[in-house]
């Protein structure tokens, strides 16, 4: 391993097999990475499914790239008995394994965490499905547009009752990989303790639900009639072969007008653009009020009060505000309320986050070498630590671009990695090839 290309971090040493394929597994050896880790990705001959989705050079993808830098890869074909040796190498010397594999598959390729614990106690078996492996969704696949719908997301983003898919990002994919690096973070703690590795279980589908604080808060003595009234009406609406948002639309708009009413909190066009103002407590919105030269008696306890005005004087402000907002530009009205504290910035387009100053200055932004693209661009770790150094330098890996490397280090001479690739079991990546 070329140790310059990453981190002296705080997990400089622990080495881990990533058997994940697309964006949560991936997301979390990446991040295991970018603390120092030694993540090998371990692929199948045709690799990762993520390398072919809109591919911008043979087996490789901007979607692949973007959630496996810093990593190894080799290519092994499990379902060639000759991986097992390869396999049982591998798990003998790691700390960390993380899969997505549907419940079932693991087993019939034989690492299951109790097949692979048994060689290796110390072993932390971190495994990511798209549901879980107990209830009655346990063995149906998916992926984060499911998780989003069944999870509630769709509904509550959509303004009027339409579902309104989150899609610039992945929330259940990227929370439930942030949630794998997480666990397995304390699952080597509690090693370092007890000597004993565990087996650690996340899904798309309690990531989604976890992530949604707010609307998956109930308070029961407020709020339960009401949900199950809701409830009544779905029900009811399905049983008549009717639209259950349809049914339910009065009863949800109530919320939605509350949600997206607040003058405070909002996206507003400006004289050459689109500014974001975000003010949570009263404090703040009378200073954003005192800056565009309204007066809001809502404003005036600790509380923003809805009840002060009517709806048709709630209309009037909210239209008084967007005209003042579109009599400057965006960096003047950003200047006036950093003067006064509120919180505020301008709608970017993401391509000038690739020049901004503070980008920067912070180093969120990464240059990186590839083995066949040249140098790319990406997101860098926003983590910093004092213990040790965060980011990889290393860039997504080619197919099987450590094949040889890591069967070295495995103990594996040169003739029986020749062997092992004549006979179909791992794949080399060959440069120019």
């Amino acid at each position: 391993m070329s140790e310059n290309l990453q981190p002296n971090g705080v997990l400089k040493g622990v080495k881990v097999l990533d058997f994940s394929e697309y964006i949560a597994g991936p997301l979390a050896g990446e991040m295991l990475a970018d603390l120092g880790a030694d993540v090998i990705k371990v692929e199948p001959p045709h690799g990762d499914f993520w390398r072919h989705t809109a591919p911008v050079a043979p087996f490789e993808s901007r979607g692949f790239m973007g959630v496996n830098k810093g990593k190894r890869s080799i290519s092994l074909d499990l379902k060639n008995p000759g991986s097992k040796e390869v396999l049982r190498r591998a798990v003998l010397t790691s700390d960390v394994l993380l899969a997505n594999y549907r419940p079932g598959v693991a087993a019939r390729l034989g690492m299951d965490y109790a097949t692979l614990s048994a060689l290796n106690p110390r072993l932390i078996y971190c495994e990511n499905t798209a549901f879980g492996s107990k209830g009655p969704y346990a063995d149906r696949p998916g992926f984060d547009l499911v998780s989003q719908a069944m999870t509630g997301i769709m509904s509550f983003e959509g303004a009027g009752g339409l579902p309104h898919p989150i899609i610039t990002t992945s929330p259940t994919d990227l929370s439930a990989g942030m949630f794998m690096a997480y666990s397995v973070a304390a699952a080597l703690y509690h090693r370092e303790l007890t000597g004993k590795g565990q087996y650690i279980e996340t899904s798309l589908f309690g990531a989604g639900i976890f992530v949604q604080y707010r609307p998956m808060f109930a308070i029961e003595k407020f709020d339960r009639a009401n949900r199950e009234e809701m409830l009544r009406d779905i029900r009811e609406a399905r049983a008549q072969g009717n639209r259950a948002d349809e049914a339910t639309a009065e009863r949800r708009s109530r919320g939605d007008q509350l949600r997206r009413g607040n003058p405070y909190y909002k996206i507003f066009e400006t004289a050459d653009g689109y500014i974001a103002l975000a003010c949570l407590n009263n404090r703040l919105r009378r200073a954003a009020a005192g800056v565009l030269g309204v007066e809001d008696p809502r404003l005036a306890g600790d509380q923003f009060n809805v009840e002060q005005l009517g709806p048709d004087e709630t209309l009037v402000i909210g239209e008084l505000i967007a005209a003042i907002f579109s009599s400057r530009p965006t960096d003047e009205w950003v200047d006036l309320f950093d003067a006064a504290g509120v919180p505020s910035g301008a709608v970017k387009m993401t391509a000038e986050l690739f020049d901004d100053p503070h980008v920067e200055a912070e180093g969120f932004l990464v240059d990186l070498e590839h083995p066949t693209l040249g140098t790319v661009k990406q997101a860098n770790t926003p983590v910093r630590m004092s213990g040790g150094e965060t980011g990889t330098r290393r860039s997504s890996p080619a197919l099987g671009q450590h094949t040889e490397e890591f069967l070295g280090e495995l103990g594996f001479t040169g003739d029986e990695i020749a062997a092992l690739e004549t006979g179909g079991v791992v794949r080399r990546w060959k440069r120019g090839a």
